[in-house]
């Protein structure tokens, strides 16, 4: 219980505004006023992925964290868009892009810290152009709202 706790109390503040107002935006575009079961199952969720990548780090002591990695990000992109595009389920749906804005959260805040993401790349090369870095941001988010766009219609 008490690594629970934790995990909840180290999420930064940004993290929860961000997670919430894109969860509380996307399920008003997609249901409108009119909130169903499937609404629910949305935000269940989204709550849960907004702390599942954290929880997993945790609970497998996983130092350094394979989810911070450029081929957890792309696996997970092709993972993802199956899920929204074929599932049905709101309660996946939900899952997957609240993990999908916390991988977002996590190079953006790193680009900012550091002024490079070349620890997400380490799986795969040595220092990357900082560049490419950023193409690879640009695409991530563009990958992102193309999914939200196929949740959403």
């Amino acid at each position: 219980m008490n690594q629970v706790m934790e995990i909840v109390r180290k999420k930064p503040l940004l993290f929860l505004l961000v997670s919430f107002c894109y969860l509380f935006v996307l399920g008003l575009l997609k249901w409108w006023f009119t909130p169903t079961i499937e609404t629910l199952w949305f935000v269940l969720g989204g709550v849960i992925g907004i702390y599942f990548l954290d929880g997993a780090e945790v609970f497998f002591h996983l130092s350094p964290s394979p989810f911070r990695s450029i081929v957890f990000s792309a696996a997970f992109v092709i993972v993802s868009l199956f899920v929204v595009s074929s599932s049905g389920s709101a309660l996946a749906s939900g899952l997957v892009l609240s993990l999908f804005i916390t991988l977002i959260l996590w190079q953006v805040g790193e680009w900012r810290v550091r002024g490079n993401i070349n620890e997400w790349y380490r799986m795969v090369a040595g220092p990357v152009a900082a560049n490419m870095q950023r193409w690879g941001i640009v695409i991530f988010v563009a990958l992102f709202l193309l999914e939200t766009y196929l949740f959403v219609r």
